[in-house]
């Protein structure tokens, strides 16, 4: 008599075993990085790009930098190591299609009137970075929550309320207000916008 068995999907491997694949150059570290976290990589990447085909382009070379960069590096947390340069990467893109067309992403013509461009520099960045952090602490659960999702991870304001459970003109106008104190926040530190 035959037993009912139901298959269970295979698990994925644990980022040391994947980050152990790159070490190893073994071809598989890539397929199975793309079997764990691909999914959230191309939703990350097609967030932000808002392009099917820029954010494919994201993902692939991603891929490639994970590839270069482990070795050396070893990551400790393969999913949010990938996740950030599929975000930067992602970001990149916009500026390039920004450039090119003169147009840009919506994600980037929000923030551009709240957070100045700097110059590039670590410092710059770094100070923009904790002062950017200690503004998000004193916020609500809620107003943090849509903030990182829109501007971290490029989520859709529909997507956004949906996930909050609120509507979509709430997220918005929300997410206004933020950037208000934000800028707020920036000019009472002295920073230029």
């Amino acid at each position: 008599m035959a037993v009912n068995q139901r298959s269970t999907p295979p698990a994925y491997p644990k980022d040391e075993e994947l980050t152990h694949l790159f070490f190893q150059r073994s071809e598989n570290a890539l397929s199975e990085t793309d079997r764990k976290y691909g999914k959230l990589f191309r939703t990350i990447a097609e967030g932000i790009t808002e392009s099917r085909e820029d954010a494919e382009e994201c993902v692939n070379d991603a891929y490639l930098r994970l590839w270069n960069s482990i070795p050396p590096e070893c990551p400790l947390d393969l999913r949010a190591y990938g996740a950030k340069i599929v975000r930067n990467l992602s970001l990149n893109r916009i500026e390039y299609n920004r450039a090119e067309k003169r147009g840009g992403s919506v994600l980037l013509t929000e923030l551009d009137e709240t957070i100045p461009d700097g110059d590039g520099t670590e410092t710059d960045s770094a100070e923009l970075t904790a002062l950017l952090d200690r503004f998000l602490s004193r916020q609500s659960r809620e107003k943090r929550a849509a903030f990182i999702l829109r501007y971290w991870n490029g989520m859709s304001l529909s997507d956004i309320a949906e996930r909050l459970g609120c509507t979509e003109s709430k997220v918005k106008s929300e997410l206004f207000r933020i950037r208000t104190k934000l800028r707020e926040e920036l000019e009472k530190e002295g920073i230029q916008l």
